[in-house]
């Protein structure tokens, strides 16, 4: 499978490079939230006082996880004697956080691979698999510690899940299947909805509120007598996840701060002098300030004023089981349905304006909305529609959105001409996850590239999940692509060149090319790919059955895709056998000709067999081109209606 994804992407990269403007350089990486906490730093917005601080930083330098020593005293502090009775020697683990144990090729057979096949394709297409050894092979595993001891505690999982005879979870033994499970768990949080719910969500809250989202929680849990799983942010420890065992009201000072509440917490990175066995330590906890909302972490040295942050505190067990391997669930509780992440490749924020409005129609500057971004590249925020406007001409730009079941791609691609080498287009843009409306406002014709992608269940043409819909849009045109029950609608005035690449979804390919040859491998992968000229609105539509795409017009206006496409009307415009239908024609004919041997398989050029292939031999030639010649020039003389 590696070869034909390869492939693949080969050829789909060549095939959709065959704009009249070719793509601007993308130089940015796609990064997950989670496993690059190095380039997630606080950004202080410029009418937001309650500023966060520097930078965040990742959990772990690479290869060594940084353990702290627990008091060498003998006797149990009163905090001590508080986490023991919460379940501190029993619900968590004996050993300290680590690296993962297993042989790479285990890893791939018994984390890596599976957790990448539930996957969803937004996800895939993210690059999110490739994360997978990153952050749980690479990197400490505090995450998957964290998530199996509160699930335990909780009651969600059983010591003997985990390890035959077992009965507590301080019983288990370090073993590669355990490793494994450990690893999977740590691996959750690469998962979009988990994403979403523990890192975007709380993006949004001010220093004060991520405070009080932890004595919210621990208060919660404490009347419950459950755990939960808490993110925490420090310079010197970077992104590090723990338990919340208990809330205890008491009189701490550290550095003159006086602190009166202190959740007692089980940090995985706490050993035993001289040793790598889990211990307690007081100064892992976390004490807070509940009027000020100061906090402060004395093991990592961290505080509200050194700029470390409370990331999260969730009390949703939904995150740590879902789609985990023992009794795995599909669905979280955390309402994420208007929670997104936004992520530049080219461009960014100072070239546009960019407002979002919710479901109950507030309206919201979204560069405003998160208090905790990845510098200039990644922002969180909320909506589920969105205006843009760029109003000057800076360059291209490409940016994701993704939301809950979905992510969208658009991309404006520099121009080529000499005067404006380089340079975008000022233009309006109105999206959401089922649509693009694009308005050119400048003086010069602009490429577009549009990536729909959405998860299982939120479309109805299965196999294709993913859809690359590239147009070109003239000055003071609008056109709206908008995703339908059967396919894509593409509207607007005027005439429009449209390319599409729509994709069989990621878990088919696989299916697909087990049981067929390469070639009929290459053969399916292109199947649904189609260009064509459009000058009225137009259905791209996914016939499942014949595995194609086809085109179903609406000629007559009247709101209702009815009308199929004619033959000799190369220009979609419900009139056959026009000059504009020879000009398609011809440029087809002549583009195909030149086309590189590495895009000629999946290069769809300009119109479709069943506008312009008149013998009805598979192919638009020259043959095809002489009819359509003959039969315009028959009805301009008036010899032919």
């Amino acid at each position: 499978m590696k070869k034909q994804i390869a492939t693949l992407l080969a050829l789909s990269t060549a095939a959709a490079c065959t704009l009249t403007y070719q793509p601007a350089t993308i130089s940015a990486e796609e990064y997950s939230v989670l496993d690059n906490t190095d380039k997630l730093v606080q950004e202080a917005l410029d009418d937001n006082t309650d500023e966060l601080g520097d930078a965040l930083y990742d959990s772990v330098t690479e290869g060594e996880v940084p353990l702290y020593e627990a008091d060498a005293s003998s006797t149990q502090s009163e905090l001590e004697k508080a986490a023991i009775e919460k379940g501190m020697y029993k619900d968590t683990f004996s050993f300290a956080n680590h690296l993962c144990t297993l042989s790479r090729e285990d890893f791939a057979e018994r984390v890596s691979d599976p957790v990448s096949a539930n996957m969803t394709d937004p996800e895939l297409d993210l690059g999110y698999s490739t994360d997978i050894s990153y952050i749980a092979y690479q990197s400490g595993l505090c995450f998957g510690m964290a998530a199996i001891s509160v699930l335990v505690h909780n009651g969600e999982l059983t010591p003997s899940d985990l390890q035959e005879g077992a009965e507590t979870l301080y019983d288990v033994t370090l073993t590669d299947d355990v490793d494994a499970l450990i690893a999977y768990y740590n691996s959750l949080q690469l998962y979009s909805e988990v994403e979403l719910a523990s890192i975007v969500e709380p993006a949004m809250l001010s220093k004060e509120e991520h405070t009080d989202m932890f004595l919210d929680c621990a208060a919660r849990c404490k009347e419950k007598g459950t755990y939960f799983m808490a993110g925490i942010s420090t310079k010197k420890g970077g992104t590090h996840a723990v338990v919340g065992m208990d809330e205890i009201s008491g009189n701490w000072t550290f550095d003159g701060i006086s602190y009166d509440t202190c959740i007692v917490t089980y940090d995985s990175n706490c050993v035993k002098p001289d040793t790598e066995t889990s211990a307690f330590k007081d100064d892992a906890c976390i004490y807070i300030n509940s009027e000020t909302k100061q906090f402060c972490i004395p093991a990592y040295e961290a505080s509200s004023e050194n700029g470390d942050v409370l990331l999260y505190a969730s009390d949703d067990d939904s995150l740590l089981t879902y789609k985990a391997p023992i009794r795995g669930t599909t669905k979280t509780n955390t309402d994420v349905s208007e929670t997104v992440k936004l992520e530049f490749y080219n461009g960014g924020k100072d070239q546009m304006d960019l407002s979002s409005t919710t479901k109950d129609g507030q309206t919201y500057d979204f560069w405003k909305l998160g208090k905790v971004n990845y510098g200039d590249f990644i922002f969180f925020g909320k909506g589920s529609s969105f205006h843009l406007e760029k109003n000057e001409r800076a360059s291209g730009f490409a940016f994701s959105i993704l939301g809950e079941g979905y992510r969208l791609r658009i991309e404006q691609f520099d121009r080529k001409d000499p005067e404006l080498k380089g340079v975008g287009s000022k233009c309006k843009i109105d999206f959401s996850k089922d649509g693009i409306t694009y308005t050119n406002t400048d003086t010069q014709k602009i490429a577009l590239s549009y990536i729909f992608t959405y998860d299982e269940g939120n479309y109805n043409f299965t196999p294709v999940s993913r859809s690359t819909i590239a147009i070109e849009v003239a000055p003071n045109q609008t056109v709206t692509v908008s995703k339908q029950n059967t396919g894509f609608a593409i509207t607007g005035g005027g005439e429009v060149y449209v390319q599409t690449m729509p994709m069989i979804a990621h878990k088919d390919l696989t299916a697909f090319s087990k049981s067929h040859s390469y070639e009929e491998f290459l053969d399916w992968v292109g199947s649904y790919f189609i260009n064509f000229i459009r000058s009225k609105d137009v259905l791209l539509q996914f016939n499942t059955e014949k595995e194609c795409s086809e085109l179903v017009y609406d000629f007559d206006g009247d709101g209702v895709f009815d009308d199929a496409p004619m033959l000799g009307d190369t220009d979609g415009n419900g009139k056959p056998y026009e000059p504009s239908d020879i000009y398609w024609t011809m440029l087809h004919i002549a583009d195909k000709a030149i086309t590189s041997h590495g895009t000629r398989r999946y290069y769809q050029g300009y119109v479709p067999n069943i506008e312009a292939d008149t013998d009805n031999d598979g192919k638009i030639d020259t043959s095809d081109l002489f009819d359509i010649m003959y039969e315009c020039a028959l009805r301009g003389a008036g010899l032919k209606k």
